[in-house]
């Protein structure tokens, strides 16, 4: 039983992990994600409970909870038996032909609501990590979105954390479906068609904040 633990002050360690969800069970483990050249916390990490229950003691419990300023946002981690949202993927992989792209640090989010904009897309996605660019492309004749987007992490990590979280996630009331995006992508034109300065200034904000 696995619980992805998102929004996570730079000053919080295992140890303080471990005691802000020991109360609701016997935990088999707690992981916090770390730059491999700093050392530094990337703001998530997992915690592992030997029973499913606890852990939703803990996730009903948790969720929402301030800690050290923060709102932490947990949701059931990667070992959760049925991962509905991948599967969801891998289905219309096989269902549709799609072929499921490598990891990497730029995710494609498809399924976007009109009502949705950058700030949206980067206050969910900015929980898992550094966002260096938020892209979301606009009909170059009438300016409306075009119903998907791009949001570029600072590692590839941070983008399988934010992938495998928000697969399916209900954004301005539709929910998105996430792909890794490659840097040789057919949507390449799309991308260049906007002025995407402001996500990138928005991504460069959020990240000093932790």
């Amino acid at each position: 039983a696995n619980l992805f633990v998102g929004n996570l002050s730079w000053n919080v360690d295992e140890e303080w992990l471990t005691r802000e969800f020991e109360e609701f069970g016997e935990i088999k483990g707690v992981r916090i994600i770390t730059d491999r050249e700093s050392g530094r916390s990337k703001g998530f990490g997992y915690v592992e409970y030997t029973s499913a229950a606890d852990a939703q003691k803990a996730l009903a419990a948790r969720h929402g909870y301030l800690l050290d300023n923060r709102e932490l946002r947990v949701d059931t981690g990667e070992s959760r038996p049925q991962q509905t949202p991948q599967q969801k993927g891998f289905d219309r992989a096989n269902k549709y032909g799609d072929t499921p792209k490598p990891p990497s640090n730029t995710i494609f989010v498809g399924n976007v609501s009109f009502d949705a904009d950058e700030n949206a897309l980067s206050e969910a996605f900015g929980e898992y990590g550094t966002i260096k660019a938020v892209r979301l492309p606009t009909d170059r004749d009438t300016g409306a979105l075009k119903g998907f987007g791009y949001v570029e992490m600072s590692s590839v990590e941070e983008a399988q954390a934010a992938h495998e979280a928000l697969q399916g996630a209900d954004i301005a009331g539709r929910n998105i479906r996430l792909d890794f995006a490659s840097e040789r992508s057919n949507d390449g034109g799309d991308r260049g068609g906007r002025g995407g300065g402001g996500g990138r200034g928005f991504g460069g904000g959020r990240g000093g904040g932790r």
